[in-house]
């Protein structure tokens, strides 16, 4: 049986640049995650903005968000799966370290973790 309508050009192909050969066209999860990761940046430092202090005060009045569970709704889970490469690309402020992990997250030159696995 043959195959009908098979793909005519490598999907490689079609992301590259139009400066580059391609078409142009943009990967759409890529671009998902970035704005994605926006929202945790507006939240990580619990910017005043109606659903920041909404999501903080439901979910995480007297917790550090990722140390706990996944818990809320569907696009606050779709976001929040984020937070791990969020956090390993921004630097934390100390604050009150009410939304910082002491050994786990980069807040000095190094994680703590990573650097003294043996005090960890």
């Amino acid at each position: 049986m043959d195959k009908k309508g098979g793909h005519l050009a490598a999907w490689d192909m079609v992301q590259k640049p139009k400066s580059k050969g391609g078409l142009g066209v943009m990967n759409m999860r890529i671009q998902n995650d970035a704005l994605l990761l926006k929202q945790l940046h507006k939240f990580y430092p619990k910017q005043n903005i109606p659903w920041v202090t909404l999501i903080w005060n439901t979910y995480y009045q007297n917790r550090v968000p990722h140390a706990s569970r996944e818990i809320g709704s569907f696009w606050w889970k779709d976001v929040f799966r984020l937070n791990t490469l969020y956090r390993g690309i921004a630097r934390c402020s100390l604050g009150n370290g009410s939304s910082i992990l002491f050994w786990e997250d980069l807040w000095g030159p190094v994680v703590l973790a990573l650097a003294f696995p043996n005090l960890y």
